[in-house]
């Protein structure tokens, strides 16, 4: 349709400045719709080169009313100001406004483009995201981010409410467990086991005032594991009010406030790093305590050297209610043991993830082969277990 009888036709629609430019947005640059309504009102004759800021008259100015738009963008204003209000209890450095229209206003611009067209319109949504994101951008003095904002305000201009999408904000950092009874995440199922989640996240919720956490470990060690070896792990706040936290500040009040776990390295990282310590599969060195129902002949020690190379895991029993009963193949790299006593020994023990320490010291019935327990030719019970290095 030639531009000036679909223009004119348009007109005759009954369109407010805001929703006749609006079916032109691709044509000229830097104009804002009411802009190129204005243009398109006051000038006889239009051809897309019209479309220039030294054609706007002068008294175009933004808001209108018309059966399309029902006024809203008269609100424009008050819709960010109402925006900012909501957010004022929230920290944030970055943001991406939405609104949510009426299904009415929806079906009325569909109307529309069936009948005159849409290749060079926007649709109404895309224009009050932009203008109302623009005053609050002003307002806050924050930065828009299109891809992982901060906080995405949405404005129901049905019901003049603003919902709000709020990102999680997540911190990495490596920790160590010094003694054991405690899980790696909350036990649900028993509240007076303490978890490693628990104790990391309690400061840290209280100083960012968020509604709750998620723990994400690479990997995990049982709770009667301690673990030396600085594990990765990501704490994820959900809904955090304050967001410019002090980590090092946190790291000393976590790190002081007891003495069960200790932090190393926070700081802040996106979902990118809780897929890669999931996706983690870093060796670990143990330190076992292992206990024989015989005296132990130092010289069948030296057949522990066997266990080096690839060992086959069967679920364990211990397990098989959550697992995949199937048989594994996992690397021992070294192995290192120490006498204590008749019946007692030390064993540092190197091996690849996902291997079965306890397991592969009393062999869980010959779920596991080779085994401690097979080599000594007796009973064999690990009695005491540390993660005292995993691999980066």
């Amino acid at each position: 349709m030639e531009l000036t009888i679909k223009r004119d036709k348009l007109i005759e629609e009954g369109l407010c400045d805001h929703c006749l430019g609006r079916q032109f947005a691709k044509l000229g640059y830097g104009l804002e719709n009411y802009e190129r309504g204005a243009i398109l009102r006051y000038n006889k004759e239009v051809s897309k080169k019209d479309f220039v800021k030294d054609n706007i008259p002068k008294h175009s100015k933004i808001g209108g009313e018309c059966c399309l738009c029902q006024g809203v963008f008269e609100k424009v204003e008050d819709y960010a100001s109402l925006v900012c209000k909501t957010l004022k209890p929230y920290q944030l450095n970055s943001i991406l406004v939405g609104v949510s229209l009426p299904q009415q206003m929806k079906e009325d611009e569909k109307r529309l483009w069936s009948k005159y067209g849409k290749q060079d319109a926007e649709l109404i949504k895309s224009e009050l995201n932009r203008l109302i994101g623009k005053r609050v951008l002003r307002k806050l003095n924050v930065e828009v981010d299109f891809e992982r904002p901060d906080i995405s305000p949405v404005v129901d201009i049905d019901k003049q409410k603003v919902k709000l999408q709020i990102s999680s904000l997540l911190i990495y950092g490596k920790y160590n467990k010094y003694i054991r009874g405690i899980s790696q995440t909350k036990w649900f199922h028993d509240r007076r086991v303490k978890s490693v989640e628990e104790i990391i996240a309690q400061p840290v919720l209280e100083v960012a005032e968020a509604d709750g956490a998620k723990f994400h470990g690479a990997g995990r060690e049982d709770i009667d594991v301690r673990c030396f070896g600085k594990r990765d792990f990501v704490l994820e706040l959900i809904k955090p009010k304050k967001r410019n936290l002090d980590l090092q500040e946190l790291e000393r009040r976590i790190n002081t406030y007891q003495e069960q776990v200790e932090v190393f390295e926070l700081e802040l990282t996106s979902k990118k790093k809780v897929k890669k310590i999931k996706g983690k599969r870093a060796s670990k060195v143990y330190k076992a305590l292992i206990v024989t129902a015989q005296e132990i002949d130092p010289d069948k020690l030296s057949k522990l050297k066997q266990l080096s190379g690839t060992i086959k895991q069967r679920t364990p029993q211990r397990v098989n209610h959550r697992r995949a009963d199937m048989v594994r193949q996992r690397e021992i790299y070294k192995l290192e043991p120490e006498i204590l006593t008749a019946n007692k020994f030390e064993l540092i023990i190197k091996a690849e993830a996902g291997a079965y320490i306890k397991e592969l010291i009393s062999s869980d019935d010959g779920r596991t082969e080779p085994s401690v327990a097979q080599l000594l030719g007796c009973s064999a019970e690990c009695e005491r277990l540390d993660v005292i290095g995993i691999d980066n």
